[in-house]
């Protein structure tokens, strides 16, 4: 695949003109350090056919750093990001424009963005992504009305499950056909092919956890340490932590001060090939967040026919059942975590159950041609009703 200058995504002949989709998400270059759930999705998705679907034009959203920069820097690459898309959107007249986006600013700035689309006649597809602004909604009244204004030019609000479509149509007020379920989609065919060819280590082996994500308190970092503590002497076990973040720093001084320095090692990220080789050399993922929409590791994981231990947030208990695909502990509870983990690593026979389990339904669940597909009806629905409308 091959980005042209003028942003359009290289396809077939002019004369077989296909519908254009105006992208807003994460789109760094292949040598940024940027890392995070959009950017996987986004990236897996150029790599489908939605290129040989669609004239794509991409504008990127990406945060510049971690942590965020300050408010004034967000303020102007914001603005700078709107004359861009907002230029984009008159020069190119795209058939349509889906945007990503998460929490907070970003969910204001895209409602600004779709509001810009419906003025020029262009329908305009939402697609939120995390956990955290389902929590927002549901702890303020008015972070639900300010989202429900925000929203109100939006065409098509894209659902990651069914958590996200209750809340699409209860709280932002979707019609239901105006809210479909599109689930994530980054059980590629290398991580699948990983699962398929796994070989599990022999009942003797220190078990291999994986935490894979941003090393922030919310993601249960420390809760997993905790729980990695009560394991100790009497279970045998390595864990790597996979990710940076602002409490980096206190889970290596956690590790040393618990005496589990000779059990975790900190890798920093890993994306690619290198992140491959790490599901491949793991037995178990451990993502005890307190939020998530539908989290990419736990797909990923799951592809690479690792047994999963996850928070039961966001769209998670929707779409798995504990025991089965997964196993399934309440966020924020390192007690409950432990007992999880403890089953895991002492029970060779249920991490292979679970594993299996989990990368079957990965593969018929979470593949990117499936979401594909289901993004492709969307998309064209939304140009139909927008054409309709104005009619």
């Amino acid at each position: 695949m091959e980005i042209l200058p003028n942003g359009l995504v290289e396809g077939v002949l002019p004369a077989l003109k296909k519908p254009t989709l105006l992208i807003v998400g994460a789109f760094p270059p292949s040598t940024s350090k940027i890392y995070g759930g959009i950017v996987t999705s986004c990236r897996t998705l150029l790599q489908s056919s939605l290129k040989d679907r669609f004239e794509l034009v991409l504008v990127d959203s990406t945060q510049v750093s971690n942590p965020y920069p300050g408010l004034l820097k967000r303020t102007w690459l914001a603005a700078l990001r709107f004359l861009r898309y907002s230029g984009e959107v008159v020069r190119r007249r795209p058939d349509a424009v889906m945007l990503f986006t998460s929490a907070g600013a970003s969910l204001m700035e895209k409602g600004l963005m779709a509001k810009f689309a419906s003025l020029r006649g262009v329908p305009t597809l939402l697609f939120p992504r995390g956990g955290d602004l389902i929590n927002q909604a549901r702890r303020s009244g008015l972070h639900r009305r300010s989202m429900r204004r925000l929203v109100r030019w939006v065409d098509v609000f894209l659902c990651q499950g069914p958590a996200w479509h209750a809340f699409a149509v209860h709280e932002m007020g979707f019609e239901d056909s105006r809210a479909p379920v599109v689930p994530n989609w980054t059980a590629s065919t290398r991580l699948v092919e990983i699962g398929r060819r796994r070989m599990f280590a022999a009942g003797d082996q220190p078990v291999r956890l994986l935490f894979l994500g941003w090393l922030e308190r919310e993601k249960g970092v420390f809760e997993l340490l905790e729980a990695c503590a009560r394991l100790g002497p009497t279970h045998r076990f390595s864990l790597t932590i996979a990710g940076e973040g602002h409490a980096e720093n206190e889970a290596r001084e956690l590790v040393a001060s618990s005496g589990l320095k000779h059990q975790v090692r900190f890798v920093g990220w890993t994306e690619g090939l290198e992140l491959e080789r790490l599901l491949d050399a793991s037995d178990v993922l451990v993502l005890p967040s307190w939020a998530e929409g539908l989290p990419n590791a736990m797909i990923e994981a799951m592809a690479a026919k690792l047994a999963v231990v996850v928070s039961a947030v966001g769209n998670v208990p929707d779409l798995v059942t504990d025991g089965h695909e997964v196993l399934l502990v309440a966020p924020k509870d390192a007690s409950e975590l432990f007992r999880a983990l403890s089953r895991i690593v002492r029970k060779q026979s249920l991490r292979e159950e679970v594993a299996n389990r989990g990368h079957a339904f990965a593969v018929k669940s979470f593949s990117v041609e499936s979401a594909v597909g289901l993004l492709d009806s969307a998309i064209h629905a939304a140009i139909d009703l927008h054409r309709r409308k104005s009619a």
